[in-house]
């Protein structure tokens, strides 16, 4: 290496680069390289000597050495592997792993089991019930190229406690099932052999009645970065209503992982669509090993502010760099939203951007039988459509963090949250001397802080009565007011109706808890202790329903017992969901607790319909005055909110889109009415509408769509009659064990639904005395308290609004002394097997499953069995292949009940979605509706369009899973369009639908 030059502060060429000295700091620009001696020796560390007679032979090692790290700099800045796959898999119920050293890099691992991650060992049916500690081990690989980076190892979030240990070393431990963490490895790697990494973690931990799914249930990453790189961005805003202006700061999060100080020029880029570009430059110097902030501000103009709410979740993007000359280190790019949250507790008023809002949301329990806590976006995705389509706006979702990319979704889409340490009832960790909570909050409020969807941060709930919560909570939420003073900070209160002394006094507003009929006087009896609180109910409901589909709430009278109550801003309904859960008083055998309007396999139960009708953003939506003959007419009416009802909010830029089907629930026909501003309080809107009426129209539907495309509100006018339905299996059974009394036979009948009806009710005649059941959404009845030996003639009737089907073939049935199969409410194809889902009772012991690939043949079937109650998984199968299932269960007294009738799945690992349903395009002037069926498991859409005489499609991606219109605009009204769509998952795109011309 060769250097000339004069004293410190002038310049020194090299052969491929310059440096200069000044003020003892060398800096360089070029690149050069060096062999492996000259890389070994710069590994010193060299006091640079301030002569030049000694500068060549003092500085060159010192020089070498920030050349050779901004080489390093110069090449890729980072790099992400994942170490999501198969891994080795252990249970360990008597804490034999870590005397034995299952993590050294030598141990034996032949016999062990395999486990996928992420995943949970609680979804396999030997381990469905596991409670302890369980081993995890990989292997992976490290290129040579990556010898100069900065490598991590991050865990997304793995259930609950956790040791980790990589190439024999303990990494460290993690006290957390619900939040990210991660390990600096480049003292541990091996770049010349496979690395082995270890995982030990323990699901001991249970918090209220969610189940402890137990194993690494998120992702796995490796990532490579510069030894200087970008910890985290802080993004926060201050909104001025006045001047619709607005204030950002940017505090840069920077982490020098070098021996010697750093001298950094950087960047924030901010960016959003419409043209909004604010380039903020910054200089830091950051000591060795040190992590700092900088900090850049700048403002938004009233022609640049784009305001995140509900309905226009709008975001900005800020892209941060660092660079040492023209190298850059290191860039991070997240994004955020601009909104205004004010809590008024003198008037009780909750504003968002200015505007008053009433708002109603859901409880989610973040899970479900097949896919664990594992939360794979088409899950988050489709639970967080369907409670949008209710018209949740706000909602504490749950009593754990969720994970970035849920919450990423969540900003998107326009749901104010809560997040919420897990911290419940009657716990330990209340304690304001004890580390635990403070470390969660701190990790809790660091990792998720740039989310516009969060609005506050939770210190815990229901932890009143606790000896010591006061001073708990008093503290909790002071420290976490030093981490973020730009949200609010929040308990949830269970014990406010007790007296004037509770810890929700130091929230920033009344979250509270209570259940049962009487919820709205327990309200009125809170605010008369706490009169200074605008109140939010967190947590409500009248007790578990059932998991059938047929089980339902008296929504209306439940919400009707909050409304119009000034103090009471809303109500978040606990459940969203059914879940799984071992806690007393869980009402289903099955394991699933049914507080839900939907199911644990998110199937609609008749309350799904009515908490939707009382949570739509207008009271009333209706078809009046409507003709139907070929020249038909009708007027749309919709009748807005009152002031106070809840919820009530203004809707800004809603359409109304109507259509008419036929029988194939294809759109013959259609319109949109572009609505005005829609204010609680306004007066009743009637819109007419005409068409020419097709022979074959079966139904016109007239739909509520929000701006992001949920339709928040429907009626449905049938034009007529259903078809009949098909009896697909029926039998008379008992219902009780070792008990063959009078009366205590049942008959269960299930059907094919269809698309022509509503609801469906079963006809039973004996003896030529007919009777019928109330009307059910399910495709099965279960008729108790019946006489055995009694024969009986069934059919099934469909129902819509136009009228009741004729009776299906009917079918004889005799009431006998066997026990029914299994009842098999739900199948889901999964990566090599499937699951089923099914009800169960008290007395089962066993269930079987039998399948094969020959449909009808099970002379050489496999049986896979389990005693799991609920749901059963059939594994090592392959991907793309039908197969053939039945069951049987067993009871206690070893009786085998019969198969159930045959049933086909193919497991879909890997595989493409299919394509979605094109059902019809709406089209007037510059704007289209695009009207399809949602696919399961979708993750998004893609919509290609383009002029009929075009040869280039547009591409328009839509990122939702469960909506079923999507309005396109920006079209030219003189031309006409093609149009296709394809869905959209994780392994990529089906292929599109037919083409519709409009």
């Amino acid at each position: 290496m060769e250097v000339s030059g004069e004293e410190s502060g002038t310049r020194y060429r090299i052969k491929t680069g310059l440096v200069a000295v000044v003020r003892g700091r060398v800096f360089y620009k070029g690149i050069i390289t060096c062999n492996e001696k000259d890389n070994n020796m710069v590994k010193q560390r060299i006091r640079f000597i301030r002569q030049p007679c000694k500068l060549m032979a003092a500085a060159s090692c010192f020089l070498l050495l920030v050349i050779l790290q901004i080489n390093v700099y110069a090449q890729s800045q980072t790099g992400i592997q994942s170490l999501n796959g198969t891994w080795a898999f252990k249970t360990d119920p008597n804490d034999a792993g870590e005397k034995n050293k299952w993590y050294a890099e030598d141990v034996n691992i032949i016999g062990w089991d395999s486990m996928a991650v992420p995943g949970n060992w609680d979804l396999r049916n030997e381990y469905a019930h596991y409670v302890g500690k369980a081993w995890y081990r990989t292997s992976f690989s490290i290129p040579s190229n990556l010898r100069q980076k900065f490598i991590r190892l991050l865990f997304e979030a793995v259930y609950h406690d956790s040791r980790v240990w990589l190439n024999g070393r303990l990494l460290g431990n993690n006290n957390s099932g619900f939040l990210p963490f991660e390990f600096d490895i480049n003292n541990v790697l091996h770049f010349d052999k496979p690395n082995i990494l270890a995982v030990s973690t323990d699901n001991t931990f249970r918090r209220g009645a969610i189940w402890n799914w137990g194993g690494i249930r998120r992702p796995v990453l490796l990532e490579a970065t510069n030894p200087v790189r970008i910890v985290k961005q802080f993004i926060s805003s201050e909104v001025n209503l006045q001047t619709n202006t607005a204030e950002i700061t940017v505090e840069v999060q920077i982490k020098n992982g070098e021996a010697t100080p750093l001298s950094l020029r950087g960047e924030v880029l901010i960016q959003g669509e419409g043209g909004v570009k604010k380039l903020l430059p910054f200089t830091t110097t950051v000591e060795a090993g040190d992590t700092i902030r900088a900090t850049v501000r700048t403002s938004i103009s009233k022609k640049e502010l784009h305001l995140w709410n509900c309905d226009d979740p709008f975001l900005y993007q800020s892209k941060a760099s660092i660079n040492i000359g023209a190298n850059t280190l290191h860039e991070n790019t997240d994004r955020f939203g601009i909104r205004k949250v004010e809590v008024d507790n003198k008037n009780f008023v909750f504003t968002l951007n200015g505007q008053p809002m009433r708002v109603m949301g859901f409880n989610l329990v973040p899970d479900d039988r097949t896919t664990g806590n594992t939360l794979p976006s088409w899950r988050f995705k489709e639970d967080i459509d369907l409670m949008k389509s209710m018209g949740a706006n706000m909602t504490r979702i749950s009593h754990l963090p969720l994970p970035k990319e849920m919450i990423d979704y969540l900003d998107q889409k326009g749901i104010m949250i809560f997040a919420e340490i897990p911290l419940w009832g009657f716990d330990q960790l209340v304690d304001k001397n004890n580390p635990v909570p403070r470390e969660w909050l701190k990790r809790l409020v660091t990792s998720q802080y740039n989310h516009p969807a969060i609005i506050g941060w939770s210190v815990g709930n229901e932890i009143g009565g606790v000896p010591g919560v006061m001073d708990y909570v008093k503290s909790a939420i002071e420290y976490v007011k030093t981490l973020d003073s730009t949200r609010l900070a929040v308990m949830v209160s269970h014990t406010a109706d007790q007296g004037k002394t509770d810890p929700i006094s130091f929230s920033d507003i009344g979250l509270i808890n209570k259940y049962g009929s009487g919820i709205g006087l327990l309200a009125d009896k809170i605010h008369s202790f706490h009169p200074d609180k605008l109140l939010f109910y967190s947590e409500f409901g009248y007790g578990q329903l059932e998991e059938n589909g047929n089980a339902d709430v008296n929504a209306k009278a439940m919400v009707d017992s909050l409304r119009f109550k000034p103090y009471l801003m809303g109500g978040s309904l606990w459940t969203f969901n059914d879940y799984r859960s071992a806690y007393p008083g869980t009402r289903e055998y099955s394991e699933n607790r049914p507080w839900g309007v939907v199911d644990v396999f998110r199937q609609k139960k008749n309350a799904w319909f009515s908490v939707r009708r009382e949570y739509a953003p207008v009271r009333a939506l209706s078809v009046d005055k409507f003709i139907g003959n070929n020249q038909a007419s009708a007027t749309i009416v919709i009748k807005p909110r009152l002031a106070l009802d809840l919820p009530a909010y203004p809707l800004h830029q809603y359409t109304l889109v109507w259509k008419i089907c036929n029988t194939n629930n294809m759109l013959t026909n259609g319109g949109m009415i572009n609505l005005p501003v829609i204010k609680p309080g306004d007066a009743e809107l009637q819109f007419p509408v005409t068409w020419r009426m097709p022979e074959d129209a079966l139904l016109m539907q007239v739909s509520l769509l929000s701006p992001l495309n949920y339709s928040v509100a429907d009626t449905v006018i049938f034009l007529q009659k259903p078809i009949s339905p098909k009896i697909i299996h029926a039998s008379g059974v008992r219902t009780q064990m070792n008990d063959a009394r009078a009366n205590t036979g049942s008959m269960r009948v299930a059907f094919e639904k269809n698309s022509t009806a509503i609801s469906y009710k079963l006809r039973y005649m004996k003896e030529g005395i007919l009777k019928e059941t109330t009307p059910v959404r399910t495709n099965y009845f279960i008729i108790p308290n019946l006489k055995f030996g009694d024969t009986y003639q069934a059919s099934v009737v469909a129902i819509n609004s136009f009228g009741e089907s004729l009776p299906g073939t009917p079918f004889k049935i005799e009431i006998g002394k066997d026990y029914p199969a299994p009842l098999i409410i739900y199948i889901e194809p999964a990566d090599k097997g499937f699951f089923v889902g099914y009800p169960a009772d008290q007395e089962d012991y066993l269930f079987q499953l039998q399948y094969t690939s020959r449909q009808g043949d099970y002379t050489a079937a496999t049986i896979v069995q389990t005693n799991t109650r609920g749901v059963l998984f059939v594994p090592g199968l392959q991907n793309g292949q039908t197969y053939y299932f039945r069951m049987r269960r067993w009871k206690h007294n070893t009786y085998i009940t019969p198969w159930t009738e045959e049933m086909a799945v193919t497991p879909d690992g890997g595989a493409l979605p299919i394509n979605p349903t094109f059902t019809g395009v709406i089209r007037q002037g510059a704007k289209a509706v695009i009207c399809f069926e949602p696919v399961k498991k979708a993750t998004g859409y893609k919509l290609q369009y383009k002029g009929t005489k075009s040869g280039a499609w547009n591409i328009q991606d839509i990122n939702a899973a469960q909506i079923n219109h999507f309005q396109l605009s920006g079209l030219v009204p003189s031309l006409s369009y093609e149009f296709r769509i394809a869905s959209v998952n994780l392994n990529g795109a089906s292929g599109y639908s037919q083409i519709i011309s409009k």
